[in-house]
């Protein structure tokens, strides 16, 4: 991989630390949608309680692989976490989403990526009380 390409991922990754990544709840419309052509697909998620109920407060933890950089963030009252897509040439793929909560331990996991490369990747965690 040229170094150019590996220096913009990691500049591109680090911006995103930097302004991009907050839980609230926000929804998919045109003020998340900034119509860059440079962005990927953003991340999003809730985390509950193995009856259904939300968790808040609960850690989630964005690692890109390779590049050796990570961001926390927390989720809103509702569970809910949300994070705006990274420069396009990371690939989804390499982004993995962790969730986790003092008390808790997580059950289980899933990913529901979507056929469109810039649509929305659901990352869903289900913890337990330890």
């Amino acid at each position: 991989m040229p170094i150019a390409l590996i220096r913009a991922a990691i500049l591109a990754f680090a911006l995103a630390l930097a302004s991009h990544a907050w839980a609230g709840g926000g929804s998919f419309g045109n003020d998340e949608d900034s119509g860059d052509q440079d962005s990927g697909p953003p991340f999003f998620g809730f985390v509950k309680d193995k009856g259904g109920d939300a968790i808040d407060d609960a850690k989630i933890t964005v690692t890109v692989k390779n590049l050796n950089s990570s961001m926390i963030l927390r989720t809103d009252s509702q569970g809910h976490y949300f994070v705006r897509g990274f420069d396009k040439s990371i690939d989804p793929d390499d982004v993995d989403i962790a969730c986790g909560k003092d008390g808790y331990r997580e059950i289980a996991h899933a990913r529901k990526p979507a056929s469109d490369p810039k649509a929305p990747v659901e990352v869903d965690c289900i913890l337990d009380r330890q």
